[in-house]
């Protein structure tokens, strides 16, 4: 009878812990990736204004937002940074006045791989992307880290900024 009990407790507990496995269906190893929907593109105009008043007014903006950690494969509780990616387009006064105000350089090359697939159809083509380490101090305010390149000929604002 013990034999019979110490035979089912066993068995009980080897299922029990097979559902708290951390292996893949096929045995294979964890599977961490969580497929997310990417972030919708959205374009009211006062979050952006809001947290970045340097810009000034400006005409157009396409935008998304998400948690700092999302497309990393593990996550920590706790909480969240969000990171913003925007493509701001200027007044024309406004460009006049920053491209004067500040020294520019060149961006780096190639830097556009790193704007998102859903913002990508809102880059302006052929653009001259510039960068100045001021202009992007002043635009993210103390609150944000991160890229500010702007293409004068469009006037078009790139940001991909993190809070911290």
């Amino acid at each position: 009878m013990v034999d019979l009990r110490a035979g089912l407790l066993a068995t009980t507990l080897v299922i029990a812990l097979a559902g708290c496995s951390d292996s893949a269906p096929d045995g294979g190893p964890p599977d961490r990736t969580a497929s997310a929907s990417p972030a919708p593109v959205r374009t009211d105009r006062d979050p952006i204004a809001e947290r970045f008043p340097r810009l000034g007014t400006f005409i157009d903006v396409h935008w998304q937002t998400a948690p700092a950690g999302a497309d990393s494969r593990v996550t920590v509780p706790g909480p969240t940074d969000t990171r913003i990616e925007a493509l701001v387009v200027l007044r024309p006064d406004t460009i006049a006045t920053t491209i004067k105000g500040y020294e520019w350089q060149p961006a780096p090359p190639g830097w556009e791989a790193s704007v998102s697939t859903e913002l990508r159809p809102f880059l302006p083509t052929g653009g001259t992307w510039q960068v100045s380490e001021k202009y992007a101090e002043d635009v993210r305010t103390a609150q944000y880290g991160g890229t500010v390149y702007l293409d004068a000929g469009s006037g078009t604002v790139f940001l991909r900024v993190i809070d911290s």
